[in-house]
């Protein structure tokens, strides 16, 4: 039975120096860590999986086509009740890559750095200090970091984004679409930037995307005619080199759908009927909810088939509704063969009894719920993801429902990776729920996660049943003062008999005793 850590009477100082190739000086970061483990350390495969949701096969959605997801939820642990600490690729993925909450890394939107924002390092540039091999391709962090090389820092082998697009279909325009009437109409758009006197990409780019954006494309080509078919070969080049350094090695692999624009070979589409496909059940704004907690899901009115004038609450036609849930299915698929491969890699290697496997979704996404599209929200949808882990030292096939957050992944990872812990980390290690054991258990009893709307921020426990969110006003962070004053909403929702969140019971009788209860243990995490 797998006990949880404690804190080690004897300390260590591990020096980590990372050189800064934007600098000419050497900045060093001192760390601290408990006593190192006994037992070989073993390798590490991270897939990272932007945009995910649940919507796989092993969670219950018996319309999907994930095959491989349900293998690998055969090799471990499916945590069922996993949520973000913010639902949006870049807070989320500062916080899972440096195990502190938001709060602390101070990232809350796509543009900050961790590394500007903070002195935290991550957890590749960690390990590289415990004697790994580190390396990665595709999205790990959002759009990288001030430190060159997708953050430079967290690899000891150059970090990839390859675009050696299967010749037979040539180069995805804007590396994205392959279909041949899409590509010449950007073309030609493209040349009319250029004889307008446009001549910066991204200002081409942003010209280009005004006329033509499609939210969707299915074309009749193999899976490296798009990026994440890439990733998975160039993955393959990498194991060669990590196992070629005789050290042990993190490799992560961060596949890019089913993010917008849904794009996937037309075989991952073909798996599904659209005229069967399930539409969500509840199209409206939930009863007594704040405004606010709602958006418009401008990320999706920026493709240009979407009408742009729709506002929050509007419902989008169904024929589009069907489309865009046929497309995110069919980029679910067009990855679950990419996991496939590479565990099939794992085996052909012999090395799956030495690698820990991890993977999570940097937020959910709505597909149509409350009239929401995209994530941006403290809602079910756009907070829970899959999470799941398998190798030595996960008890096989297995299933939590214990709610759990992603910034828990850092220590359990280095747990059964038998890496010292670091005390960097706000997450706790969820290695006592994955040895099948029913005496084992975790202290906290809740998930939580943040979303702010202009100088509100909303900040939320989930637990087994139910979710409670309160608004905070005037820019409030968790390490400012905690002040009633500040609250000018808040949320209850109770998913035992209201699992769509149809209405906000905060102001009912007879939940008066769970709202202070869910309010204590809130104010709680907010002291921490």
């Amino acid at each position: 039975m797998k006990k949880i850590l404690t804190i080690a009477t004897l300390v260590v100082l591990v020096t980590l120096v990372a050189c800064n190739a934007q600098k000419s000086s050497t900045s060093t970061t001192t760390i601290k860590t408990e006593t190192k483990p006994n037992g070989q350390k073993k390798n590490i495969l991270f897939f990272a999986i932007d945009d995910l949701k649940p919507l796989l096969s092993n969670y219950g959605a018996s319309q999907m086509h994930t095959p491989n997801f349900d293998r690998l939820a055969k090799m471990g642990m499916t945590f069922t009740n996993a949520h973000v600490q913010y639902a949006v690729c870049g807070p989320s993925r500062a916080s899972v890559m440096t195990g502190a909450n938001p709060d602390r890394t101070k990232v809350w939107d796509l543009h900050t750095d961790f590394r500007t924002s903070s002195d935290l390092i991550s957890m590749p540039e960690y390990l590289i200090s415990q004697g790994y091999a580190t390396t990665a391709v595709g999205k790990i962090y959002h759009k990288g970091s001030s430190a060159p090389g997708h953050d430079g820092k967290s690899w000891s082998m150059p970090h990839q984004l390859p675009n050696n697009f299967d010749p037979a279909a040539g180069e995805a325009a804007f590396s994205y679409y392959q279909n041949p009437e899409t590509k010449r109409q950007m073309a030609a758009l493209e040349a009319e930037a250029k004889a307008k006197g446009i001549t910066k990409n991204g200002k081409i780019r942003a010209y280009v995307f005004k006329h033509l954006k499609p939210s969707t494309e299915s074309a009749d080509v193999s899976d490296t005619a798009y990026q994440d078919g890439l990733y998975t070969e160039t993955a393959f080049k990498q194991l060669d080199d990590l196992e070629k350094s005789g050290k042990p090695w993190f490799l992560g692999v961060g596949y890019q759908k089913p993010h917008l624009p849904f794009v996937a070979p037309k075989k991952y589409w073909d798996l599904y009927d659209r005229d069967k496909i399930e539409l969500a059940q509840f199209q409206e704004l939930s009863e007594g909810t704040p405004k606010f907690a709602f958006h418009s899901f401008g990320e999706l009115r920026a493709f240009s088939d979407i009408d742009n004038k729709l506002r929050q609450g509007d419902v989008l036609p169904e024929a589009k509704q069907r489309e865009l849930i046929h497309g995110y299915m069919a980029c679910i698929s067009y990855i679950d063969a990419q996991i496939g491969k590479l565990l099939d890699e794992l085996e052909r290697r012999n090395i799956l009894d030495d690698t820990i496997i991890v993977l999570w979704g940097d937020h959910g996404w709505h597909l149509g719920d409350h009239t929401e599209w995209c994530k941006h929200s403290n809602f079910e949808q756009a907070t829970r993801i899959p999470f799941m882990f398998a190798g030595p030292g996960v008890e096989k096939n297995q299933k939590s429902h214990h709610p759990v957050n992603l910034v828990d992944l850092f220590p359990t990872v280095f747990e059964l990776a038998n890496v010292p812990q670091s005390s960097q980390t706000d997450g706790k290690s969820l290695v006592p729920l994955l040895d099948n054991d029913p005496a084992t258990t975790v202290t906290m009893d809740y998930a939580y996660h943040q979303y702010a709307r202009g100088k509100r921020m909303g900040y939320s426990v989930r637990t087994d049943k139910y979710r409670y969110t309160e608004w905070h006003d005037n820019e409030y962070r968790s390490y400012k003062t905690y002040k009633e004053e500040n609250i000018v909403g808040r949320e209850f929702y109770d998913y035992e008999n209201d699992p769509l969140e149809t209405k906000n019971w905060v102001d009912d009788s007879k939940y008066k005793a769970i709202v202070a209860d869910l309010k204590s243990k809130l104010k709680s995490h907010l002291a921490q």
